[in-house]
């Protein structure tokens, strides 16, 4: 088999993919190393030896796998065995090595992904503290939440089981109440991670050591294109055709992940709360009736609010006092003090949900009254100004 060039090595990686039943085969790079690629993510390495009669074959595993210890050692194979009749050297080539793989490396290849599967699955620990996190999220009628483990596919075969959390309705799970179950997370020491437009929020124990990155972009695990995937969760955020755009989102995403962690607070940003209301408790409260109920908090890069109403409150001038502001864009539309500027049919649909917002705070210590620019809620007791 002639391997002093580059193309040889990949036309033997083909015909080896081939027998084993694998997906595809791409180049490493400029390193002269080839892949075999399996649907499930699995990757086989193969490197000619110099002076090339030999081949190297790697079973790649993912990076977690040093952290705890496991390797697979390659094998090596001969590049010239004997062909039998009517074989040509590159086709028994191409057999010798693929039957090598199969006898002494992908069952050692398949035990390594299992046990750091077993490893890196959530703990019943992480699961209970974010069941205690999660209580006082009360059921309703048609909603409540939802803890399990969930399987997420990587590249390099491992089928990450992680930890996850939604707000079930009849209709899926909600988006509305993502971003409040995550920052409920964080505030007991959980990182978090929301899927974008999704409404699971993926959590997981922080590492120990704080690492340089937390944020990487992989190969995408189906498909084409690059995932940006959080290391401290194991799941995915969203995938991206273009590698260096990819590159450029996870830059800003493990800056912003580097400001939450200096600045010792769960969220920096809440959707549908003001910045200086993210901090107080009661304040939450209101935020969390309103999308439990299935009403979209402003504020969520992925939700259409030219079609959607999102609620957002902020602080009233008046002491223990909020407002609740039932926005819709385009700006032209409804917004406080410019409520008659809006169509008719959209006057009567703000009335409305301004009255199913006020039934739904209406409870004791509070006092709820619908203005003309919003609701305003007042506390018996107030709570100390944040």
């Amino acid at each position: 088999m002639e391997l002093s060039t580059p193309a040889g090595l990949e036309l033997l990686a083909r015909a080896v993919a081939e027998q084993l039943g694998a997906d595809r085969t791409e180049k490493d790079g400029d390193t002269g190393h080839v892949r075999i690629i399996y649907a499930d993510g699995r990757a086989l390495e193969l490197t000619a030896n110099r002076p090339r009669t030999r081949i190297t074959v790697t079973a790649v595993l993912p990076e977690q796998a040093a952290a705890h210890g496991i390797e697979v050692k390659p094998i090596t194979v001969t590049a010239q065995p004997r062909p039998r009749p009517s074989e040509t050297q590159a086709k028994a080539t191409a057999r010798h090595t693929a039957d090598h793989i199969r006898q002494r490396l992908l069952p050692a290849h398949t035990a390594a992904l299992a046990e750091l599967r077993e490893l890196t699955a959530p703990q019943p620990a992480t699961l209970q503290k974010a069941d205690a996190a999660l209580s006082g999220f009360l059921d309703r009628p048609r909603g409540g939440v939802a803890i399990s483990e969930q399987p997420v596919r990587r590249p390099l075969g491992l089928t990450a089981r992680c930890a996850v959390a939604w707000w079930h309705t009849l209709d899926g799970p909600s988006r509305a109440v993502a971003p409040l179950l995550a920052d409920a997370l964080r505030r007991a020491g959980l990182a978090t991670t929301e899927p974008h437009g999704s409404g699971y929020v993926f959590f997981a124990e922080p590492p120990a050591g704080q690492p340089d990155t937390r944020f990487r972009i992989n190969p995408a695990a189906q498909g084409e294109g690059w995932d940006l995937v959080d290391e401290f969760t194991g799941a995915c955020l969203r995938t991206y055709d273009d590698q260096e755009w990819a590159q450029g989102i996870t830059e800003s995403a493990n800056s912003e992940a580097d400001a939450a962690r200096r600045a010792t607070v769960a969220s920096l940003d809440l959707p549908g709360l003001s910045e200086d209301l993210i901090e107080e408790e009661q304040w939450r409260s209101l935020a969390v009736e309103l999308a439990t109920a299935g009403h979209m908090p402003y504020g969520l890069d992925d939700v259409d609010y030219t079609q959607t109403p999102g609620f957002h409150i902020y602080l009233s001038a008046e002491p223990g006092t909020t407002k609740v502001a039932r926005l819709l864009e385009p700006w032209g539309a409804i917004r406080p003090g410019a409520r008659f500027e809006a169509p008719e049919r959209e006057v009567e649909r703000y009335d409305k949900d301004m009255e199913a917002y006020a039934r739904l705070l209406t409870s004791p210590g509070r006092t709820v009254a619908v203005r003309l620019d919003g609701i305003q809620v007042t506390f018996s007791d107030p709570p100390t100004r944040p």
